[in-house]
């Protein structure tokens, strides 16, 4: 078990400095604190709300290579081999990896087909891909480190092999009832996959990785640990966390263009919020998929297809899909925004509870996917010509939106004005 060290022990500006200590701005706080010193297997934690600021971990170079590379090797296996086989009525089935996508797309879903290839192939692949070319540039000189670095930071959010695993899951309990099922050598590879795939994340720092690829620069003089860096004009870049000044339009390590806060982040998370509101709605009106049977076609929406798992008594899966496709992001849009009306309140009102709340509805809102992804597993699977087929509805496509609005409303919302004074309290002080 990794050790925690706080930040707060070393809030005070000290006379002299070890050679590795930094000053670190919070992301979330924005609270200008010293960087102790960490061993390996050491954390160091915002003083103020309790966010990680840097880690270190053991072999930083060498376990995050051999991560990727065992997950890409299991990615590798699991588009060779038959993926799930399933068998009705004496006919039998076998589903590829790459089915998931291919069927999507013969039925006329080519984004909703893109979609899915982009969230369980081609994303976790270049993560990996990237993770690797990082770790050997500490070893030799690799042209566009930076780059490469800031690509695999913006699409981590949307590698989703997780979520596939978890809509496996839901497909199997599922279908159990109705047909036989057989995992194939490629489903036990790619669970191998999608732990290596997390495990490669979990030994990988943003703070270190970034620190190995390029010093980071210290505008420091004069600054105080234990203060806001808007109150002494620093700023942090969101993608290096490096400091950068508050004139300096672009970070001077990665070339990220840097702002003090996100522009109109209010604004824009509302606007998401409200749009998403607006597609939820035909999201659950609209077909989730369509079931043909014997010739009789049957549409299923999403809150039709939960009654019907539980009128056939298969609870844990009805209780899955109602949390992942009604209670959570009803409950995500909601709470945030009540997250943007905790910022219009005066500092001694708000609750500062949501300073952790962001981070956890940031990370459990791209759950919501299972459900879409339970559907293309379902079409891919499910195909057994005129016995019985299982199609995408409209509303998949609707639902998948309103998923990817509500993550974009999460990455546009600054937790940092959870810490501000609010617009009327700046009014005042300005006057005074």
């Amino acid at each position: 078990m990794s050790e925690t060290v706080s930040a707060a022990q070393a809030l005070a500006p000290a006379p002299h400095k070890a050679p590795d200590s930094e000053l670190v701005l919070c992301r979330y706080c924005d609270l200008l604190q010293q960087l102790p010193p960490l061993k390996d297997g050491e954390e160091a934690d915002c003083q103020r709300c309790g966010h990680e600021l840097d880690a270190r971990q053991r072999e930083s170079a060498l376990r995050p290579i051999l991560y990727a590379l065992s997950a890409l090797f299991m990615l590798l296996l699991t588009n060779l081999f038959p993926f799930v086989g399933m068998d009705a009525a004496g006919s039998h089935r076998d589903m590829n990896f790459f089915d998931t996508s291919a069927v999507l797309l013969d039925e006329d879903h080519p984004w909703l087909a893109v979609l899915v290839w982009l969230f369980i192939q081609a994303i976790p692949c270049f993560c990996m891909l990237a993770i690797i070319y990082l770790k050997l540039g500490m070893y030799i000189r690799l042209p566009a480190l930076v780059q490469m670095a800031r690509l695999l930071y913006m699409l981590k959010p949307w590698s989703m092999v997780d979520i596939f695993l978890m809509g496996l899951i839901v497909s199997f309990v599922k279908l159990l009832s109705h047909f036989d099922i057989s995992l194939g050598m490629s489903f036990w590879a790619f669970c191998l996959f999608c732990l290596l795939h997390l495990r490669t994340f979990q030994v990988v720092d943003r703070h270190e990785l970034w620190s190995r690829i390029a010093p980071a620069p210290q505008p420091v003089a004069g600054k105080v640990a234990g203060q806001t860096g808007l109150s002494q004009q620093l700023k942090v870049c969101s993608c290096c966390t490096a400091l950068v000044p508050l004139d300096e339009v672009h970070c001077s390590r990665c070339g990220t263009k840097v702002r003090q806060r996100i522009p109109d982040s209010i604004q824009r998370t509302m606007a998401l919020l409200i749009t998403a509101s607006i597609l939820y709605i035909p999201a659950n009106l609209l077909p989730m998929m369509e079931t043909v049977s014997l010739g009789e076609s049957i549409h299923s929406t999403i809150i039709s297809g939960i009654i019907l798992m539980w009128q056939d008594e298969a609870y844990p899966v009805a209780i899955v899909v109602l949390l992942a496709s009604v209670v959570i992001p009803i409950l995500k849009i909601a709470v945030m925004f009540w997250l943007c009306y905790l910022t219009t309140l005066p500092l001694s009102e708000r609750s500062q509870h949501g300073t952790w709340i962001y981070p956890v509805v940031d990370w459990i809102g791209r759950w919501s996917m299972v459900d879409v992804l339970v559907v293309a597993i379902l079409a891919a699977l499910v195909r057994f010509d005129a016995l019985v087929g299982v199609y995408p509805g409209m509303g998949t496509f609707v639902f998948a939106c309103v998923v990817i609005i509500t993550m974009l409303a999460a990455m546009s919302f600054d937790p940092r004005l959870l810490w501000d004074p609010s617009p009327s309290e700046q009014m005042e002080t300005e006057r005074d």
